[in-house]
């Protein structure tokens, strides 16, 4: 299990197992030479703004944004609802489903994990009650290369749960968080040693 810095420039990389950039969240692209000389993991993301991202252009500019960072970086994030073309990359593919109203029933989640083009599979949803960690656990528990966790200050806990539960990835923040019940990196860093 690794921990994963949201990041919206370059700042802060040192502090992560692996850094995610949010390319839709920087004021400008960075130039690829540095994010290549970055020592960090990496993994890309142009987050459309329907699914709580800043981009607003076409998806023709965003695949061409992902492809210019791709053989620079580790992963690639990509929605799972993306076209086909966005799935041709020269490095692995964390396939992304989120929802910031609420938590699909389980077997809606089910059909979107099995239907995977990714090698690992990430859902984000909106918390609002119990039942809802319970269809995260319970999809932890049935699936290999899943990151599932609720949104939310209430359910940031959800994150560690996760982790606890085979999750490869813990999304944090450092200085500022990009989603709603993102731990910051030290603190999750203490979390997880108390319990491991």
């Amino acid at each position: 299990m690794k921990l994963v810095v949201s990041l919206d420039s370059l700042d802060n990389v040192e502090k992560a197992d692996i850094v995610e950039l949010r390319l839709d969240l920087f004021r400008e692209l960075p130039d690829p030479a540095e994010v290549q000389r970055m020592e960090n993991e990496k993994i890309v993301t142009v987050r459309r703004s329907r699914d709580g991202g800043k981009f607003e252009g076409s998806e023709e500019e965003r695949l061409k944004i992902m492809k210019k960072y791709a053989d620079f970086a580790d992963y690639i994030d990509i929605e799972c609802d993306a076209d086909e073309k966005f799935f041709d990359m020269p490095c692995r593919i964390i396939e992304s489903y989120h929802n910031f109203k609420e938590t699909p029933d389980y077997a809606t989640l089910k059909d979107l994990v099995e239907s995977r083009r990714g090698e690992i599979f990430k859902i984000a949803t909106m918390g609002r009650d119990r039942k809802d960690v319970l269809t995260m656990v319970r999809l932890l528990c049935e699936y290999e290369n899943v990151i599932a966790f609720l949104m939310g200050e209430k359910f940031s806990y959800t994150r560690i749960l996760s982790a606890m539960l085979g999750s490869p990835f813990i999304y944090c923040h450092s200085g500022k968080a990009v989603a709603p019940g993102q731990l910051e990196v030290g603190t999750a860093r203490k979390i997880l040693e108390m319990l491991l």
